[in-house]
């Protein structure tokens, strides 16, 4: 997984940006990270927007990356619990498939 790391300061995104968005000054540097991490919070789902309603209910949930500052956002395979460990199983549409391990 690609996560972009500021060099000027500690903040790190899975999107890259022209600048740091913390700091205004650094330059976003990208590096190769392990997609394992662990449930940082979740939410359940039940009511979706229209374009997500045939995929409810469905878990979002935000992974504090092992090898990382970044916290990315998620959809879960399953149930999952704050402090899970879980893992990229695959990419849907953009949208990022945590499995738990």
């Amino acid at each position: 997984m690609k996560v972009y790391q500021c060099d000027q300061c500690e903040y790190a995104s899975v999107s890259n940006k022209y600048r740091c968005p913390s700091c205004g000054t650094g330059n976003l540097q990208e590096q190769d990270v392990s997609s394992k991490g662990t449930v940082y919070s979740y939410t359940d789902i039940h009511i979706a927007p229209a374009e997500f309603a045939h995929l409810a209910p469905y878990t979002v949930a935000l992974i504090q990356l092992d090898e990382s500052k970044a916290k990315v956002t998620v959809r879960t395979d399953g149930n999952v619990q704050i402090g899970d460990v879980a893992e990229l199983d695959y990419v849907e549409d953009g949208a990022y498939i945590y499995r738990k391990c």
